[in-house]
């Protein structure tokens, strides 16, 4: 494929991360060619039958059907998941696709994928045989919680997370906010955020995760730094550096 414009496919169920990634594939790797951008499993499987692309950045988690089960139905040169699992999962497929991205992606690590990318085009590497890996990661996917158990005293409380505003790291704890109070529970960021849906949690800082209905708006200040308006609430919330690319748009 060497001298030839390569061509790739973005299925992501969000809309402002496809849209940004494209953007950013564009001025990172200006000679890859973006040939479409797809919303849902079908439609992306769809795409690669007709489009053939070289590359193909799937998310892991979308409608009909995730980015592992077409992978499953289709064949791709390189391909590239984008997921917001740890690293447990990701590590059992990294050597049979050409890389992973986990959400939120940073330019850093966007350029590390097109580095390798490019490497497995010139020395046209085709990818293992991925059927085995991606069964044993469609049994590994972390089910996503409807509940967060929090003691306050002798008392268990079962926090529905569809009250969540925030989840912030403090200490050895991790802080629970909801409208009415908030509560402290010991499991970590880290843990907490692949068991979420990513299309309504995001991550804006190394301490913070955010309910995407929650945020009333993003304000860029002069110095570039990003802060959150929360809907009903006093507080705001900052997003470093790393995570400012999803709120341009807003």
């Amino acid at each position: 494929m060497t001298g030839q414009k390569l061509r790739a496919l973005i299925a992501d169920d969000e809309p402002l991360l496809a849209a940004d990634l494209a953007t950013r594939l564009a001025v990172l790797w200006p000679e890859l060619e973006v040939a479409a951008v797809v919303h849902n499993g079908p439609a992306a499987v769809e795409a690669l039958a007709r489009l053939a692309p070289d590359i193909a950045f799937l998310d892991i988690r979308m409608p009909g059907l995730s980015g592992l089960e077409v992978a499953q139905q289709t064949r791709v040169p390189h391909l590239v998941f984008v997921t917001a699992y740890d690293q447990y999962a990701l590590a059992a497929f990294e050597s049979a696709a050409a890389d992973y991205l986990l959400k939120p992606v940073s330019d850093t690590r966007l350029a590390q994928t097109i580095e390798r990318l490019r490497q497995r085009v010139e020395t046209t590497q085709a990818p293992s045989d991925v059927g085995q890996l991606l069964q044993q990661l469609l049994g590994k996917q972390a089910a996503q919680i409807k509940w967060i158990r929090a003691s306050v005293g002798n008392d268990t409380h079962l926090v529905d997370v569809d009250e969540v505003i925030y989840f912030r790291a403090d200490e050895k704890y991790t802080v629970v906010q909801t409208a009415q109070r908030d509560y402290l529970i010991r499991t970590p960021l880290r843990e907490l955020l692949p068991q979420l849906d990513g299309a309504r949690f995001w991550q804006v800082h190394r301490n913070t995760i955010v309910a995407t209905s929650a945020i009333s708006s993003a304000r860029r200040e002069l110095n570039g730094r990003v802060t959150l308006s929360l809907r009903g609430r006093s507080e705001t919330l900052s997003v470093s550096r790393a995570f400012a690319h999803l709120f341009k748009q807003m």
